[in-house]
């Protein structure tokens, strides 16, 4: 009688079950916010950089970041429209056609409109004068929306052609020393390159 055995065929590696817990681990303990910033877009920006925006070379302008900022790559629209982050404030910048230069009289209540488009909450504070470093000369007035504060900023373009519009939002609680380094921001808009 022939004594049949069976034979055990090679191991498999067992090591991926103990390697998928040590991965959840990584994630619960803080790798989330790594992947949540890369899946967002988020990159860091390097103090002191310029940004352009503006679609051609007879409308546009510069604005310069200090350091702390990223930019949400998913929300930018490069030469249209830029969202940065600084602690808690977002901050956008846009540029807005005018396709006639008396639009540059109604830009505060088109973008009063505007924004209650979004939120039919929002509001938008009286327009004051404001003088960017540069010399640029634009409106500020405080905003609320969707239940954050901070502040609207439009620059009118040389000409009355085009605007840039700056919308800086933070929760109510967002502390005071974050609100310096976006004040910079919204100064530093100027429309001549050796200014910026």
């Amino acid at each position: 009688m022939t004594d049949a055995r069976i034979l055990p065929g090679p191991r498999r590696a067992r090591w991926w079950g103990p390697l998928a817990v040590v991965a959840v681990l990584v994630l619960l303990v803080g790798g989330w916010s790594l992947i949540d910033s890369a899946i967002a877009g988020d990159k860091g920006i390097r103090a002191g950089t310029v940004f352009r925006v503006g679609p051609d070379d007879r409308h546009y302008a510069w604005f310069r970041v200090g350091p702390g900022w990223t930019l949400d790559q998913a929300a930018t629209t490069p030469s249209q429209v830029f969202v940065l982050r600084h602690g808690d404030v977002d901050l956008s910048v846009a540029y807005l056609s005018l396709p006639r230069t008396e639009d540059a009289d109604a830009l505060w209540t088109g973008l009063r409109d505007t924004v209650r488009v979004a939120d039919r909450h929002a509001r938008l504070g009286a327009a004051g004068p404001t003088i960017a470093a540069a010399g640029a000369r634009g409106l500020v007035g405080t905003l609320t929306q969707s239940g954050d504060i901070g502040r609207a900023v439009i620059y009118p373009g040389p000409g009355n052609t085009f605007a840039i519009r700056l919308i800086a939002l933070a929760p109510p609680a967002t502390a005071a020393a974050q609100w310096p380094p976006v004040q910079d921001v919204l100064r530093s808009l100027t429309f001549t390159e050796e200014a910026a």
